[in-house]
């Protein structure tokens, strides 16, 4: 079968049927450093749903090729401050995090450049990553005030030591290609130059194998890595805590200071 490519101009992503097993879809709004929009989102939604249908065996995400941004993260402007919650379940940035988890075959996450805020969280769902030396991973809720969902913290704690999570959540600082290789969450580091054909190797590996245990695969993993219940108690105090980070002065303040380009200052209040 010959390779298929299209381009959905209003969402910004690119996407290519290799062969006839391995999807390819690529973010390409470098306008807005591929930030998770609305738009941006539902692209990657919209080319799964199309990966799914035509059966292919796994599914590769990039940038535009040489991105010195692989994804600057959630769009600040589509971030609520009237009060509610930022991060509800049926959200577009919510549904791609559940959707990759759940997608039946293998998501490689094909980095180059440096990775933002919630891309760092749709890395973390991703099977596998490939990245170069320029990448660079960072979650940032503390730098904006920002009240993370309970959820998305079980994404790193599938992949990261709980004190390298820890030292990226309080800190909001960079994990460098190097440490991300060495603590797990990178599978390959290779040069920009062997990137894209270092990450179809992997894909076409997976492609070979036997597709209904990879399906299998892929289910069990995520099943057994889901991250421990929470008890009615505890889940109403995170709430709580949630709503009060949420609502304060110091989110808005967090948003705002991003917009104006200058350093927050928190009064925690």
């Amino acid at each position: 079968m010959d390779d298929v490519a299209t381009k959905d101009p209003a969402c910004m992503v690119e996407t290519e049927l290799r062969g006839s097993n391995i999807g390819i879809i690529t973010m390409n709004n470098p306008h807005q450093a591929n930030c998770l929009s609305s738009e941006l989102v539902s692209g990657i939604l919209n080319a799964l749903d199309e990966f799914e249908k035509t059966a292919a065996r796994v599914v590769i995400l990039r940038a535009y090729p040489k991105a010195k941004v692989w994804s600057a993260g959630h769009n600040m402007k589509e971030i609520p401050l009237d009060g509610q919650d930022p991060l509800t379940w049926n959200i577009p940035f919510e549904r791609l995090l559940h959707r990759v988890r759940k997608f039946p075959v293998p998501v490689i996450g094909m980095i180059e450049g440096s990775v933002w805020g919630g891309a760092c969280d749709l890395a973390m769902t991703c099977d596998l990553l490939v990245g170069t030396t320029s990448a660079s991973f960072a979650i940032t809720p503390a730098k904006i005030g920002l009240a993370y969902d309970a959820a998305g913290l079980t994404h790193f704690i599938g992949v990261l030591p709980l004190h390298v999570i820890k030292g990226m959540l309080f800190t909001a600082e960079q994990l460098s290609a190097e440490e991300a290789l060495r603590f797990g969450l990178l599978n390959r580091l290779v040069e920009p130059e062997d990137l894209e054909n270092s990450t179809f190797q992997v894909a076409e590996t997976i492609a070979s194998r036997a597709p209904k245990v990879i399906r299998l695969l892929k289910v069990q993993l995520k099943k057994l890595t889901g991250g421990p219940a929470l008890n009615p108690d505890d889940f109403e105090e995170i709430q709580q805590l949630r709503r009060e980070a949420y609502r304060s002065k110091d989110f808005s303040e967090g948003v705002h200071a991003f917009f104006e380009k200058r350093t927050p200052q928190f009064q925690d209040q």
